[in-house]
């Protein structure tokens, strides 16, 4: 789209400071006002995590799992304490055995993590949605907005040179901002959202495992189904 932009004329042919203000502006503000200002700031948040990059392998987390079966087996699961553990979720979840907190309070806490995490991350797909929703409808309001503009001054050619550009131009920047940021975004944030609930899936069963004293292989024999559910 880019490219063919350039050979239709340079990328500043297509800029226009206040079709940009109609579309992006007027989606902003229409989509604050769907949602609660708390629910808006955490959606935004939320939709900030498709940005994000280096997210961890289920294999990897699956090896560091196994890592503290083996420490834990060789000592207790006390002598996790000193153990690195990359991954922040399971690093709380083995500070929370070490500290001896009952197995069924930890399941549990790492079931409300979970439901939490799937609210965020829809509160964020809402968002990206309704901006993907809100900007061909602000496109449209901008060409209506420019041929206002247009009929207004025919008697004046100066005049109707910019409103034609607002008129066209939004329609254009509506289209892009749907289907070229937010929907993906949209997307995006839905499919890193699977990746981490299946994530958190794998640390509550390895924390299963561990506080059972279960043999290592057996935990990674488990832990290996959920790659094989997500392919």
């Amino acid at each position: 789209m880019i490219i063919v932009m350039n050979i239709a004329g340079g990328m500043m042919m297509y800029w226009d400071l206040t079709s940009l203000i109609i579309v992006l502006g007027g989606a902003f503000f229409a989509t604050m006002f769907r949602f609660t200002l708390p629910v808006f700031i955490n959606g935004l948040k939320a939709a900030a995590v498709s940005f994000k990059g280096g997210m961890q392998e289920e294999e990897e987390l699956i090896n560091e799992i196994i890592e503290c079966a083996n420490v834990a087996r060789k000592g207790s699961i006390l002598s996790l304490e000193k153990h690195p553990v990359k991954n922040e979720f399971l690093a709380r979840s083995v500070r929370s055995m070490v500290d001896g907190i009952d197995p069924s309070i930890i399941d549990n806490i790492i079931a409300l993590e979970i439901d939490n995490l799937k609210r965020r991350h829809k509160n964020g797909q809402d968002l990206l949605d309704s901006m993907a929703e809100a900007c061909p409808a602000f496109g449209m309001i901008g060409t209506v907005i420019g041929l206002i503009v247009i009929m207004a001054n025919l008697s004046d050619p100066s005049k109707i040179g910019p409103g034609l550009a607002v008129a066209l131009v939004t329609t254009l920047y509506g289209s892009l901002l749907a289907n070229m940021i937010f929907i993906p975004m949209s997307s995006k944030l839905k499919f890193k959202s699977k990746r981490e609930q299946t994530s958190m899936e794998i640390i509550r069963e390895g924390i299963r495992g561990l506080l059972a004293g279960e043999n290592p292989k057996i935990i990674r024999s488990r832990l290996a189904s959920f790659i094989g559910e997500k392919e």
